[in-house]
Order: C-alpha cells, then sequence, then structure tokens
C-alpha cells in the first residue's frame, strides 16, 4: 500500500504531520476519498496553498474538496529531471543546472524578470529545441517561485521541504512489516515529532535570545517570536543599518514612496509608507512571502524615529508584527501533500 501523509511547516519552521493515510491505488477516487475526510479531520478549514507532485489522478481530484483553495503547486525535481531527461553531456548538465539554479530557484524575482533571464539561459546552452524542456516550464506558473510570490507565507514552503518530510519518515518504515508494525512505528514518529516541538517550545518560552542591534523592534521581536523565526528577523535588522540606504523619494497623497538600495542584492525596493497611520509596505513583499517585515521598512522606520513608539501604534504593519509572534501557539496552515509512492508496504 502507498503511505501518503499530510505535512506542513510549525511556527518553528519544522515539518509538522497533520494526518496521513494508506492507499491501495492512486486514481482520483481514492484521492478525493482522502482530501474529502481531511478536511474533515481539520474542521473544515482549507489551507492557503499546498504542494505535491504531478501526480495526473491528483489533478483531477484536488479542484473536488478544496474548490476554495488556493492554486496547487507542484513538486519539481529539477535536477533529477535533468539527469533522467536531459538530453546533453555531463558536463553541459551540470553547468545548466548550476547557472539555472538562481533563476529557477530566486523568490526575489519578478515573473517579468524571470522569463528574461531563463530565455537568456535557454539561449546560451543552445536549447530551444528542447521539447521537456519547453513542457516543464510551460507549467512555470505552477512550480516556480517567482509566480507564487503574493500567496501569504507561501515562500515557507519550499519543494525540499516535501523532501525533508519523506526521509523522516524513511526512518521508521519497514517495507516488509505488518499493518501492526507499522502503526507502531508511525507512534514513534509522532512521539518523536511532538517531542521535539515541545523541546523548542520550552526554548522559545524559557530563553530570550541574544539581541544585535539597539532597534527596538529586534528587543521586541526576541520576546514574541520563536528562536527560529527571530534569527531570521534579527538579520533583518542588521542588514537594514549595515546594507540599506535610503535614495529618492516622492508623495502620493498621504503616502510617501521611497527608494531603499539595497547593497547585498544591488537592488532598490521602493517602500510604502503613510506617516499618518505607520502602514508600509514593500516591493520585496518579505512580509506576504515570510511572515516578518523586511531589512527595507525596517530602515525607513528606524530613520522616522518609529521604533520608540511601536508599543502606542495600532497600525496594519504592527498588527501584523504582533501577529506573527503567534506563531509559537499555532501553527501555518501551508500544506505539502507528500505521496511517498516508493514506500510500499507489504501487509501479511
Amino acid at each position: 500500500m502507498i503511505f501518503a501523509p499530510f505535512t506542513g511547516v510549525d511556527h518553528h519552521k519544522k515539518s509538522v504531520t497533520f494526518g496521513a493515510s494508506l492507499m491501495s491505488r492512486e486514481d482520483d477516487q481514492n484521492f478525493k476519498w482522502i482530501f474529502t475526510k481531511f478536511l474533515d479531520c481539520m474542521g473544515g478549514k482549507e489551507p492557503h496553498c499546498f504542494f505535491t507532485d504531478q501526480c495526473p489522478a491528483m489533478k483531477i481530484a484536488v479542484p473536488s474538496p478544496l474548490l476554495r483553495s488556493r492554486p496547487l503547486l507542484f513538486h519539481v525535481a529539477y535536477y533529477e529531471e535533468i539527469t533522467r531527461k536531459g538530453r546533453h553531456d555531463i558536463d553541459q548538465r551540470d553547468r545548466l543546472h548550476h547557472s539555472s539554479e538562481f533563476v529557477v530557484w530566486d523568490s526575489e524575482l519578478e515573473p517579468s524578470d524571470f522569463e528574461e533571464r531563463w530565455c537568456s539561459l535557454i539561449s546560451e546552452f543552445q536549447l530551444e529545441d528542447n521539447t521537456w524542456l519547453q513542457y516543464l516550464f510551460s507549467k512555470w506558473q505552477r512550480w516556480i517561485p517567482a509566480y507564487y510570490r503574493d500567496i501569504p507565507l507561501g515562500c515557507l514552503l519550499r519543494t525540499t521541504q516535501r523532501s525533508r518530510a519523506q526521509k523522516f519518515f524513511k526512518r521508521f518504515e519497514n517495507p516488509h512489516g505488518t499493518l501492526v508494525e507499522f502503526w507502531m512505528r508511525f507512534q514513534s514518529a509522532m512521539d518523536q515529532q511532538r517531542y521535539t516541538k515541545k523541546s523548542l517550545d520550552r526554548d522559545s518560552d524559557h530563553c530570550l535570545p541574544q539581541t544585535k542591534t539597539l532597534l527596538s523592534l529586534e528587543v521586541h521581536a526576541s520576546t514574541v517570536y520563536t528562536h527560529a523565526l527571530f534569527y531570521e528577523f534579527q538579520q533583518q535588522c542588521v542588514d537594514s543599518l549595515n546594507s540599506c540606504s535610503a535614495g529618492d523619494s516622492s508623495r502620493e497623497g498621504n503616502t510617501r514612496f521611497l527608494e531603499v538600495k539595497d547593497s547585498i542584492f544591488n537592488k532598490t525596493y521602493t517602500v510604502a509608507f503613510n506617516p499618518s497611520t505607520f502602514d508600509a509596505t514593500c516591493s520585496r513583499k518579505s512580509f506576504e512571502r515570510k511572515g516578518y517585515i523586511c531589512k527595507h521598512i525596517i530602515r525607513i522606520l528606524s530613520k522616522r524615529n518609529a521604533m520608540i513608539v511601536y508599543q502606542k501604534c495600532k497600525s496594519r504593519v504592527f498588527g501584523f508584527y504582533l501577529l506573527i509572534g503567534d506563531l509559537r501557539r499555532m501553527g501555518i496552515s501551508v500544506l505539502i501533500v507528500g505521496i511517498l509512492v516508493a514506500s510500499s508496504l507489504a501487509f501479511v
């Protein structure tokens, strides 16, 4: 039988299992039943988005029980596919993989920038006649990060998260075991996962991480964020002081548009800032993708002395910021539907 876990990411950015099923075969009727039962177990709450492999039966089954969900995103083992189907020698294959990796997986790119770079890459390696690459990238809206930058918290789930879930369960599986043995192994896997989460919760609740800047936002974040999220946000605070500089600005009504030059990415981003409400958004869309404000917004707020009044402010950006602190008490409803086809279980 086929073991199919539903895996997501928790507030420590660790894989967490929401549910699992055993299937006799992969067809649309089985998938429809599984997705329907999964929604029942989740109280009818649908995920923001979910990743899965490119199973044709699943493409048919998913829209039925999940009509209101965000788009289905595909997992593509890109390098493995190049190795298996790419019609070029080993040296060219490795160079293509190295060159395309920064184009394919760069979530900082806008869709137009990705298409331009990809066309240049195809031209450089003379792959215009490669039908497999043409087919793969005709579906790029489904698996290229540049195309789902606007999905809330979508970039917390990279396709590598699915492979981590596979490795986690493979340590506990025995393809020749009985159903009872499998259930005991599965319970052991869940016990380990829960123990890891409780340990991380305890560390985040009772041990404050060391701050690196004098920014009040960083100090406050150390008290509300889990350690995993705080260290990422801390790096944004450090980079806001070391690599960001304010540039030109313009005004449109009550909103000011300020350019922030980023020496790390060698790009200029635009921050829309409302001084009266302290609302702020950035063209990088870091908050939408990852759940915390980026170094460019922090730079603008720090220049306008916003850091010392954040406790009195009930604006959207700080409301979002404080809300993310509650991630230690709730999971993130984005899922990977991981189908472990290779994990066949022969029951005696």
